[in-house]
């Protein structure tokens, strides 16, 4: 069932503002006041990809909802993953800063090794 974010498809007149860090704050004109779009409450939040060319026309394309994670872990240390997506092996390590550099560095000379073997262990024609 696809969930329905407005309450239907629609145009309106809005002023854009593109800001040099990114962000892009879009307004509604004056003459389009009193319009309620958001369907199910008073606002909408979603996650998706905003692609703006250079002429400022910008797309923006909703995520699935509930589709599932990105990433399919093959591997776990005490304090990272080895995990895929479907082009890439993400090797990631996540220490916290109160351990100290010579704790972290420590466990991550020995996370590596773990990880480095948990590859080893991989058939030599590996199609992740």
């Amino acid at each position: 069932m696809v969930q329905k974010v407005f309450i239907e498809n629609l145009q309106m007149e809005t002023q854009t503002v593109f800001n040099q860090n990114g962000n892009i704050n879009i307004y509604p004109c004056g003459f389009e006041a009193g319009q309620h779009i958001v369907s199910g409450g008073d606002r909408a939040s979603q996650k998706g990809r905003m692609v703006t060319e250079d002429d400022g026309t910008s797309h923006f394309r909703a995520y699935a909802k509930d589709s599932g994670s990105r990433y399919n872990t093959l591997f776990r240390t005490a304090h990272g993953e080895v995990k895929e997506t479907l082009e890439n092996v993400i090797f990631q390590l996540r220490f916290p800063k109160r351990m100290g550099k010579a704790l972290i560095e420590s466990l991550f000379r020995e996370e590596t090794d773990e990880q480095a073997a948990f590859i080893k262990t991989r058939q030599t024609e590996t199609q992740w």
